[in-house]
């Protein structure tokens, strides 16, 4: 399986979310370090507090997510990680690391992304403002003006994206997967077509394109009712079994290199119940 590093991106990029950030200490009390075999913990980025939102053009904190995206992206190029599982914070942290881990891995890199939202808006198609609900078009280069600060930066190739279980999608986000060379699996298509025929299609997708493969987990993916510390829980989601079984079958591609888990806010888990719940899916995965 390789040697699999930990490190924690705690980043939000709205002050409501500041629960977020406390997402990497609460996973790892839980248990994560025993549910996947780390060769090492790298520790947390250090990144400033956000304490209150400030709106610049359509965006929201964009100074604030620039700074971020810049301290993950320098943090990961500035250490020996060459396949890491990296604890989120917001969705955001991906435009950082894939950044960071595509200029270390290579530019050919695939992205299986589960999550329950699209995170493919833009600037100009955002309803909100709100960064977290942009960072996967962001990720694949979709507003060149942002001017993030990332040397040697390759955006992801739209061909090498695959999004399952979406059960929320902003019209401008659907409109944009339809124009897109980016494959689609809502939740309702996963439970229509099943699961297993889902997980091998993605991968195999994947496998044929990519040197490399990243995972964005946003634990929304799965149903509330099993995991509902999270900031916008959608009915209808995936089991645990069903996200993991994804998962693994791009992990059984060989090349796998990034795994990334978002959107756990511990603030909203007093028990620790969902901690558990995620950290469980971990083991799952690795198992």
């Amino acid at each position: 399986m390789g040697d699999w590093a930990l490190m924690g991106a705690p980043v939000y990029t709205l002050a409501a979310y500041r629960g977020m950030a406390e997402a990497p200490a609460a996973l790892r009390k839980a248990g994560i370090a025993k549910a996947v075999p780390f060769s090492s913990d790298a520790g947390d980025v250090e990144i400033p507090v956000l304490r209150k939102d400030m709106t610049e053009g359509t965006t929201k904190n964009l100074p604030h997510f620039k700074d971020a995206t810049t301290r993950i992206y320098s943090f990961i190029q500035s250490r020996h990680l060459e396949q890491a599982v990296v604890l989120g914070g917001e969705c955001s942290e991906t435009v950082g690391a894939t950044a960071a881990f595509a200029r270390k891995l290579g530019a050919k890199a695939g992205m299986l992304w589960l999550d329950a939202h699209g995170d493919f808006n833009t600037p100009s198609t955002s309803p909100s403002g709100y960064i977290g609900g942009m960072c996967l078009a962001l990720a694949c280069g979709m507003a060149p003006d942002l001017g993030l600060d990332l040397v040697g930066w390759y955006p992801l190739a739209q061909e090498r994206l695959v999004h399952v279980g979406s059960r929320a999608l902003d019209p401008p986000e659907l409109a944009a997967f339809n124009s897109s060379a980016a494959k689609l699996y809502t939740a309702q298509q996963v439970k229509s077509s099943g699961v297993a025929d889902v997980a091998e299609e993605a991968a195999r997708h994947l496998d044929n394109r990519s040197d490399w493969i990243a995972c964005h987990l946003d634990v929304d993916v799965v149903d509330p009712t099993l995991i509902p510390a999270v900031n916008y829980p959608t009915p209808g989601g995936l089991t645990a079994d069903e996200a993991a079984m994804v998962v693994r079958a791009a992990l059984r591609t060989g090349k796998l290199k990034v795994l990334e888990i978002a959107a756990y806010n511990p603030s909203k888990d007093r028990r620790g119940r969902s901690a558990e719940r995620v950290v469980a899916l971990l083991r799952t995965i690795f198992s």
